[in-house]
């Protein structure tokens, strides 16, 4: 919770960039507070934070399902404009990965990612994840439909 107001900052950074996100308008202190508080006791996920220079740059998680389906981690991962081409994200990828597979024993981490996300596919990608369907038109970004790939890890 130290790091609330930076988190705030990161997040709202890349809702004004537009960056390609679920979360598409700024979210205010309490709402930030409140999503801290839910991840904290949530001891079904993983949760780094990537902090330079004491401020909180990018995030990554794997947060599993549960009953029949409780195999299968689910990745989301996001970066400042500042800390993106520096080789971070592939090193909080790798090691958000690795702390999910330590405690967790998934068999399967899925990501979706929209389509026209270059950067982040290839990524993807090279990170040993494979393309396994395509949403059409199956999220809403800033008012217009885009095609959302899912993609898969078995381990």
């Amino acid at each position: 919770m130290s790091d609330l107001d930076s988190c705030l900052k990161m997040i709202n950074s890349l809702v004004e960039e537009r960056a390609m996100l679920t979360i598409q308008k700024k979210v205010n202190r309490k709402e930030e507070k409140e999503y801290l508080e839910k991840i904290i006791k949530n001891d079904k996920s993983i949760h780094l934070f990537l902090i330079i220079n004491g401020e909180v740059m990018g995030n990554a998680r794997v947060s599993m399902k549960d009953k029949t389906m409780s195999h299968i981690g689910e990745l989301g991962i996001s970066l400042r404009k500042e800390a993106r081409g520096l080789g971070l994200g592939k090193k909080l990828f790798k090691e958000v990965i690795e702390k999910a597979i330590k405690k967790f024993k998934p068999r399967i981490i899925t990501l979706d990612v929209y389509a026209k996300n270059k950067v982040a596919l290839s990524l993807y990608k090279k990170m040993g994840f494979q393309k396994i369907g395509l949403i059409k038109e199956g999220t809403q970004y800033f008012g217009k439909y885009e095609d959302v790939i899912m993609m898969a890890k078995y381990f």
